[in-house]
């Protein structure tokens, strides 16, 4: 044995010769003449200065090699990579302790209307809570944006377009909620033209829900006016927003998952207009079965409980009642049911049901509408 232990961090000062070994921590840098690593469990001790190697070694055995990770010129990342964790240890293995990225478009949100009161508020006569500040502001967040939720402001012109203006100087992009109809409150939109150019691009698109969607650029900063109505604010956020955001933001577009399923009953639509349907699916006989939500698109609790939806062209009037649709997950996976109750909606089947949720199983109950024979 050579007079000298190498630990972790410390350079070797003796060559390795033939008959010859010296003690060696792991992840300590192998010395030169070295070509093999022998575990200390395969060797005996013979005196003070000698070992007696029980097992054949080969030449190579339990050695790292320089470059064997990461070798001298190899592309790490490339520009568009998402930069996590795993990444992020990568880089500190080369050493590396900055890297450029894509800064996270700033995205103030600001609510509308004289009803609205924040979560967690008290709920005075008349009011509603604002769930479209909420959702849109986590909705952003999701999709790389950096989201800074504002507040809800009233219906006064005057108020309105004063956190517009303050709103636009701190962000890149402003996203609001309601007052774009053509009601007397709806003062939205009216503000835009006053905040720079070009001004409005589009006012109302050929979707339902979500009509009333207004897109503006105002001195070269998108400014997004979504309907008040839950839903619709969603599925055009979704539709319309979320590509330009995860852009804006480097990141690659989303890649929804999508199912086949039948449609079990009839399904009436407007003619003109694409329209987004929220279902539940079902496993059926023959495949998925696709539950169409009776909600409107006032509802926030048709997210919450449904699997996805389907999407009936603007030329069909109807989607029959047995049709093949092709479904688009709100998650990459949708887990079946264990159990499915279809039938008139009550509440008590929530006490019913919450022992076998608790029991780690699926239990669906889809309210639909039935009719006294």
């Amino acid at each position: 044995l050579n007079g000298e232990t190498i630990s972790c961090g410390t350079a070797p000062t003796l060559p390795v010769l033939p008959g010859t070994a010296t003690a060696i921590a792991t992840g300590g840098p192998v010395p030169r003449g070295a070509d093999a690593i022998v575990m200390v469990e395969h060797t005996q001790p013979v005196g003070h200065d000698a070992i007696e190697v029980r097992r054949a070694a080969s030449p190579g055995q339990f050695v790292s090699y320089a470059g064997s990770d990461i070798a001298r010129g190899e592309a790490l990342l490339r520009a568009g990579a998402i930069v996590g964790s795993r990444e992020i240890g990568m880089l500190a293995a080369c050493g590396i302790a900055e890297v450029l990225v894509t800064r996270r478009p700033r995205v103030a949100i600001l609510s509308t209307g004289d009803e609205l009161v924040q979560p967690g508020e008290k709920l005075r006569p008349a009011a509603i809570y604002d769930t479209n500040g909420a959702i849109v502001t986590a909705a952003i967040a999701e999709n790389g944006g950096d989201a800074a939720f504002l507040g809800a402001i009233a219906d006064n012109e005057a108020m309105l377009e004063a956190a517009m203006r303050k709103a636009l100087a701190d962000s890149d992009i402003l996203v609001l909620s309601g007052g774009t109809s053509k009601g007397a409150g709806d003062v939205s939109h009216r503000i835009i033209g006053r905040l720079g150019k070009p001004g409005i691009i589009a006012h109302g698109v050929a979707l339902k829900p979500g009509k009333p969607l207004c897109l503006a650029v105002c001195d070269g900063k998108p400014v997004v006016i979504l309907p008040g109505f839950p839903t619709s604010a969603m599925f055009t956020f979704h539709d319309m927003i979320v590509p330009v955001l995860r852009r804006m933001a480097g990141l690659p577009p989303r890649s929804d998952a999508k199912v086949a399923a039948k449609v079990p009953v009839r399904i009436a639509s407007e003619l003109g207009r694409t329209e987004f349907v929220m279902v539940s699916l079902v496993e059926g006989a023959d495949g998925l079965i696709a539950y169409p939500s009776g909600k409107g698109s006032g509802a926030i609790t048709s997210f919450a409980q449904a699997d996805g939806f389907l999407k009936i062209e603007a030329l069909a009037d109807q989607l029959p009642a047995g049709s093949d649709a092709e479904v688009t997950l709100f998650t990459p996976h949708v887990r079946e049911p264990d159990l499915v109750i279809v039938g008139s909606h009550c509440t008590g089947l929530d006490l019913v049901t919450a022992p076998l949720a608790h029991a780690g199983l699926v239990v669906r109950s889809i309210a639909v509408a039935v009719s006294a024979g």
